[in-house]
């Protein structure tokens, strides 16, 4: 012998059938956000077609010489010449189009004199390109603390 619900069940039993098709159809994959950020201890800046990724100063101490580490991205179709590091005194750098040009003791070398602010603060940089406009920026100084700078900070 079957038996056959009830209409107070079969509304209660359509209801919740309707209830899970909604919340189900929430469930569904949203589209992702796609965020660029910094990956890694330094900070980015995107400047017409130049693109400067992770820069950052590395000195053992304030007022103690120190060295610029980053990369800067010609994403444009000419050459550029791109003028970096502290306002009073950046240090040209070519950068060929559409290549990269690397920052730091093996690669570019740009030496500071005198670094203004103590490992764990933020120092100016001025950045200004013949072809994609000029600008300042905030970037971290860091020491030898961590083991991937340990080598590369200029002794006084």
């Amino acid at each position: 012998m079957t038996r056959t619900p009830s209409r107070g069940r079969r509304r209660l039993l359509a209801a919740a059938t309707l209830a899970s098709a909604a919340a189900l159809a929430g469930c569904g994959i949203a589209p992702s956000e796609i965020v660029n950020y910094p990956a890694s201890d330094g900070v980015d800046l995107t400047l017409g077609s130049l693109q400067a990724d992770n820069l950052l100063v590395l000195t053992a101490a304030e007022n103690d010489p120190g060295t610029l580490i980053g990369a800067l991205t010609n994403n444009g179709d000419q050459a550029m010449t791109v003028k970096i590091g502290l306002p009073a005194s950046p240090t040209a750098v070519p950068v060929e189009a559409h290549s990269t040009t690397l920052i730091g003791p093996q690669h570019t070398t740009i030496d500071l004199a005198s670094v203004p602010a103590a490992p764990g603060a933020l120092v100016e940089l001025s950045i200004d390109s013949d072809v994609a406009g000029s600008a300042s920026l905030q970037v971290p100084v860091l020491d030898g603390t961590l083991p991937d700078y340990a080598t590369l900070v200029p002794q006084p």
